[in-house]
């Protein structure tokens, strides 16, 4: 199941990489809103990365912990 979101993901990237050139090689509004899509599409990607980072997460996740650990001990 990793493998398969690992190569959806990259499969994603590499959409949004050839959104971006293509749109930068032609001219007009048509190809700049082509080359935005491309663009949003890599701000998500770098969203979803950055998720497992951010401080509420982690703090999150140390609750849980914590409520385990005393679960446990009880």
């Amino acid at each position: 199941m990793q493998i398969i979101k690992r190569l959806a993901v990259a499969a994603a990237f590499v959409l949004c990489m050839a959104l971006i050139i293509i749109g930068q090689m032609n001219k007009g509004t048509v190809w700049l809103l082509v080359m935005m899509v491309g663009l949003a599409g890599l701000l998500v990607l770098l969203y979803l990365y950055n998720r497992k980072y951010t401080k509420a997460d982690r703090m999150a996740k140390a609750s849980l912990k914590e409520a385990e650990k005393k679960q446990r001990q009880s």
